[in-house]
């Protein structure tokens, strides 16, 4: 008995041993083959890429640990391939998230072929893979290409995570246009609001990275992740508006150096309309802070700007480029916050932005810029593109009093100015993109042919605005009653206050050049009435995607978007029913312009090219 009591636990010894090697064994065998599970594993706010050139883009991600959630600086290689398979892997990046910019890290890609759709991913040593992005590179100049591509703006974080952004993986576009306004500096119900950047410049970094952080993360655990999808279905450029910087002094870069009270220099003061001190906020720490927040999670190039005969634009980052996409169409990015005169305040109760923004000499844009940009567009209808595509952050059409923050309430001798230089120079088939008023709405422009005679009002021809969003904001009427019949009633409105104004009302004129197969959601006989509502959505949010055909002789513009919602109910996607097709129509370029274009471009092939061919054939 005592010897088989023995060899009962001797084997049972054995068979533990024998265990628990087995089991080491395995466990050695799975930590060399996987050895990542030996740390946290690292995880990706996801990707973006961005400020594509023909040959070149910006790409981003930014990492975090998975035990604690904080950011972690790890090592990466950004993989980029023309299928979602990497087979093969075409180029490959490598660069080291910061821990000064939020473990954040950009990389220039260079070297592309022009005119080609990419994925791209980021890869660490421990094995973790980011999500999939994609995006394209501009086609060549002279390739007559179609060109899709969207915009909207205003992410306000009381609306996160944005369902109105589901779809954009299937919209195919080339690029989007994150038209400012990209977080909210306030507070909601799940995240305070951010230092003042005049009182405590040292906060802002890390407090604007919170609220950048948060845009592309989900609500809840598992849920939708806000604007990742976005980011990544295709590339991006990008847009600075009033909420990046904090929505008080710092929203007017040209301003004069003010005080802490949430406007910046005396705003009442007419001597401060126009800056002559020498002193910018531009150049204060605390709009360097916010613009270093905004670049550390947009994927932009950060280049700095010599100008040396002009203060206010020396040495700031450039936000303003230019670039054009095929042979039929120019996208214009215009920086109308970093160095724009102070916004004009009331005095005594009274509106003060009649004359005093009249003023020839306040700016939005600089010297600098304004020159740039008038070259760009003449340079554009030089060279015969189609289709100038012009981004602003500040609506510039024409609505009535705004409070002096927009191009047409304290801006109003430059908006003229550029407008009647688009007339005078007959620069045609602008079309002027631009959010911040958290409506949709479509409308000619007008300018004053003589500044002093407001009876000298003109449109401008073959010119139109759209302002578009929001992805996620509250809506200047906070409208729950989202009935056709109401909406009506809210369009009818305003254009007939606009006309009671000498206000060109909302919209697109029935007989606006080109217009063809207007559709408005609810009204059936939209494209036979052409009325204010066809034009408006002040009740959704939503995006616009515009469509340039191969020929260029076809603009097509369409709304998607859901009802609004109310706000810090943070909705996942399944809680807000489809996207929806809201509002759209066309524009087609006169076609006998074109065929003129064709008869030149045809005689000059005869004369120049044809012909001595000729004579040489006889003589030889």
């Amino acid at each position: 008995m005592k010897n088989k009591e023995m060899l009962k636990r001797s084997l049972a010894i054995f068979w533990q041993v024998l265990s628990w090697c087995l089991f080491t064994s395995v466990t050695i065998s799975f930590l060399l083959i996987y050895p990542q599970a030996t740390i946290a594993e690292t995880l990706y706010d996801g990707v973006a890429a961005g400020d594509a050139t023909n040959t070149s883009v910006i790409l981003w991600t930014r990492t975090y640990d998975s035990t604690s959630g904080d950011g972690v600086a790890r090592n990466l290689t950004v993989q980029i391939a023309k299928n979602q398979a990497f087979n093969p892997v075409l180029y490959s990046f490598s660069g080291k998230t910061d821990p000064d910019k939020d473990y954040t890290l950009k990389i220039d890609a260079t070297g592309l072929k022009t005119g080609t759709q990419y994925y791209y991913r980021f890869k660490a040593a421990d094995g973790s893979v980011s999500r999939v992005g994609k995006f394209k590179t501009a086609p060549a100049k002279n390739q007559p290409v179609a060109v899709r591509f969207g915009f909207s703006g205003d992410a306000d974080g009381k609306w996160r995570p944005y369902p109105s952004t589901k779809e954009f993986p299937q919209l195919n576009l080339d690029y989007f246009v994150f038209l400012g306004d990209t977080i909210y500096e306030t507070k909601n119900a799940k995240s305070p609001g951010t230092a003042d950047p005049f009182a405590e410049p040292t906060k802002v970094l890390a407090d604007y990275h919170r609220k950048y952080r948060e845009n592309v993360e989900p609500v809840n655990p598992n849920g939708f992740p806000s604007l990742q999808t976005m980011f990544a279905a295709q590339g991006n450029y990008t847009l600075l508006d009033n909420h990046e910087l904090g929505n008080k002094q710092f929203i007017n870069g040209g301003a004069p150096v003010g005080v802490p009270d949430g406007k910046g220099a005396d705003a009442t003061d007419p001597a401060n309309d126009v800056n002559k001190t020498g002193k910018f906020i531009n150049k204060t720490p605390g709009f360097k802070y916010l613009v270093q927040a905004y670049s550390d999670y947009e994927p932009i190039r950060e280049k700095t700007i010599s100008a040396a005969d002009d203060p206010r634009t020396d040495g700031t980052q450039k936000l303003y480029f230019a670039q054009q996409w095929g042979a039929n169409s120019i996208f214009i990015n215009v920086d109308d916050r970093s160095y724009r005169d102070i916004r004009i305040k009331k005095t005594d109760g009274k509106d003060d932005t009649g004359e005093r923004a009249d003023n020839r000499d306040r700016t939005m844009l600089g010297t600098t810029q304004l020159k740039w940009l008038k070259k760009t567009l003449v340079d554009a209808q030089t060279n015969h593109i189609p289709w100038k595509i012009i981004a602003l952050s500040s609506p510039i059409d024409e609505l009535g009093g705004d409070g002096g923050k927009s191009w047409m309430g304290g801006y109003r001798a430059e908006r003229n100015e550029i407008l009647k230089f688009i007339a005078d120079r007959k620069i045609d088939n602008v079309v002027i993109i631009t959010t911040d008023d958290h409506q949709n709405r479509v409308n000619e422009l007008t300018y004053l042919a003589d500044i002093n005679h407001p009876k000298s009002l003109r449109v401008v021809p073959h010119a139109l605005t759209i302002v578009a969003g929001p992805l996620g904001a509250e809506g200047p009427d906070l409208i729950t009653d989202h009935s056709f019949a109401n909406l009506k009633s809210l369009a009818d409105s305003l254009a007939n206050k606009e006309k009671a104004l000498g206000i060109e009302p909302i919209g697109l004129d029935p007989k606006f050049p080109g217009l063809k197969h207007v559709f408005r959601e609810g009204d059936p006989q939209a494209n036979n009435l052409r009325q204010p509502i066809d034009f408006y959505s002040p009740d959704t949010f939503n995006y616009v995607t515009l469509d340039i055909s191969a020929d260029g002789r076809t603009l097509s513009v369409n709304t998607y978007g859901i009802n609004s919602y109310p706000i810090n109910t943070f909705l996942e996607p399944e809680q807000v029913g489809n996207i929806r097709h809201i509002l759209g129509f066309q524009i087609q370029r006169d076609k006998r312009k074109t065929q003129v274009f064709l008869g030149l471009v045809g005689l000059f092939t005869i004369f120049f090219v044809l012909k001595p061919r000729f004579r040489r054939d006889i003589y030889s």
